[in-house]
């Protein structure tokens, strides 16, 4: 038997063997010999994600979990809009104590607070099966990538976040195989 065809089998008979009710990814140009990815089925669309990803919660009727982890980082699909990844706050340490009047309660004041310096968020438009899907990507402090990929019609999103520029690509590459049922 060829050694492509063997490994591919191997592959597949892990997965069924694991519970996970998995389909190979049917996006052209997703996934080879040595890169397996799997279909996850959403309400109303699917997308990819890399073959050792596993689900965060259990499949519910006949879509899978709504939380994918693997690679270091994780994604989410829901109907809807995203929750909205353009405002990140952050404290940062203070040791001025605070006296309180009358309780004589003392201690450190709250941390002040302080917004991440963000680049200005990519948009880039891809035409799925008709409909529109925009893949928007918002860059902050260079550590922290927020990865979303989102329609208004149907109303469905997939977010990500990544704390390295090769995760970020891998979560415009998964946002990049959204399909419409």
């Amino acid at each position: 038997m060829n050694p492509v065809r063997l490994y591919l089998l191997v592959a597949a008979l892990s997965l069924s063997a694991s519970g996970l009710q998995s389909q190979t990814c049917s996006v052209p140009g997703v996934g080879s010999p040595d890169s397996l990815w799997r279909q996850v089925r959403a309400s109303g669309f699917t997308f990819c994600v890399p073959a050792s990803w596993k689900p965060g919660g259990h499949a519910h009727d006949s879509v899978d979990a709504n939380q994918w982890k693997g690679d270091g980082t994780s994604v989410t699909w829901g109907l809807g809009r995203p929750r909205s990844g353009l405002v990140r706050v952050t404290t940062t340490d203070a040791r001025t104590p605070i006296v309180g009047r009358g309780s004589g309660v003392v201690g450190p004041p709250p941390p002040p607070v302080r917004a991440q310096k963000c680049e200005p968020p990519t948009n880039t438009p891809l035409t799925v099966d008709g409909g529109l899907v925009l893949i928007t990507q918002l860059e902050c402090d260079g550590v922290n990538w927020t990865t979303t990929g989102w329609s208004t019609q149907p109303s469905i999103y997939v977010q990500g976040e990544a704390h390295t520029a090769a995760l970020a690509a891998l979560l415009v590459r998964i946002m990049e195989t959204i399909r419409f049922r």
